[in-house]
């Protein structure tokens, strides 16, 4: 088990892209084999879409990961953040840090998505499909 930890913690960036690539791919061949629902319009043209929307996020995402990296070092070398107010186990630490990230990083800002109006018109597309 430590080595497969390890080994993700470590993962090269050129395994990443792999990986993610080829389950992308993996499930594509899945769905079009054992569809669960049969659709009326041109699958590839779909796809092609479902395709370019994919591209972007990972381009937007690896373009934005250096502000991730960045403030995260800071706030390690720093001790800054609600975590190290706290005078609790490192599991307790690590239990509390996904949830708050979770709630902040995903459930809120899909929240703000779906009830801004002018992000709504962005975020349908996540939605549509």
């Amino acid at each position: 088990m430590d080595l497969i930890v390890e080994y993700f913690s470590e993962m090269r960036t050129s395994h990443r892209s792999l990986l993610l690539v080829g389950g992308l791919t993996l499930f594509f061949l899945i769905e079009n084999v054992f569809p669960f629902f049969r659709h009326d319009y041109n699958k590839w043209k779909h796809s092609g879409m479902n395709l370019f929307f994919t591209l972007t996020t990972v381009l937007v995402n690896f373009s934005m990961a250096f502000l991730l990296v960045a403030s995260t070092l800071w706030v390690t070398d720093n001790e800054f953040g609600l975590i190290n107010w706290l005078n609790v186990p490192i599991w307790a630490q690590v239990i509390f840090g996904l949830m708050l990230m979770d709630l902040l990083g995903a459930y809120l800002a899909h929240w703000v998505q779906h009830n801004v109006k002018w992000m709504w018109k962005f975020h349908i597309v996540h939605h549509t499909d």
